[in-house]
């Protein structure tokens, strides 16, 4: 048992062990035992315990590292150019909105001297894209079209697509860009000459 003294002045009527305390007032003893003060001890213990869960919970998730993002790059090959004459520009998209309207990434390399001509486009969210590449044969910055849009310069799509009557869907020249490195090759043609060759 726990042995609890107070003492009070003298009132009376008071409940408890009464025991004289001189003419002054009265002491009190209260007997506890030892399980129930144990018990209030570990009560306050769990008590203050939870209220600091959340602050520590917070701490906890302000230092753990972020999520890493995982990204790929796209290594393009452009063959089927005119040696040495203007560059090669390459317009990278990255979803069906945007195809052909207004590009995520755009590069633009000298046409090489022998062999195709390479652009790599890096730090790229994995996903699907789809690229355009053309010589800009007079260096205007801009794929020169003639009556009714046609393309007057070498054009080639990803994917191999050859478009004939019309622009192809964003679907058909998609290619899957994975973490690491994926590699394509684009070769760019004259669609005026295919289509008089009836290509």
């Amino acid at each position: 048992m726990i042995r609890t003294t107070l003492d009070f002045p003298h009132q009376p009527g008071f409940p408890g062990i009464w025991r004289p305390f001189g003419h002054r007032g009265l002491r009190v003893t209260f007997r506890h035992s030892r399980t129930q003060a144990a018990s209030r001890l570990l009560g306050g213990v769990l008590l203050a315990a939870a209220l600091a869960l959340p602050a520590v919970a917070s701490e906890l998730a302000e230092d753990a590292p972020a999520a890493v993002k995982t990204h790929g790059e796209i290594e393009i090959a452009v063959a089927g150019t005119q040696m040495r004459v203007g560059t090669v520009r390459v317009n990278l998209y990255a979803s069906k909105e945007a195809f052909l309207e207004s590009e995520d990434a755009q590069a633009e390399v000298a046409v090489a001297d022998e062999g195709a001509s390479v652009v790599t486009f890096r730090d790229l969210a994995q996903g699907s894209y789809a690229a355009v590449a053309y010589q800009d044969i007079n260096g205007n910055g801009k794929l020169d079209r003639g009556l009714f849009g046609i393309p007057l310069e070498p054009l080639g799509f990803s994917n191999g697509v050859v478009p004939v009557f019309s622009a192809p869907d964003f679907e058909d020249a998609a290619v899957a860009v994975a973490e690491g490195l994926t590699q394509i090759n684009i070769t760019v043609r004259n669609l005026t000459s295919a289509r008089q060759a009836g290509s």
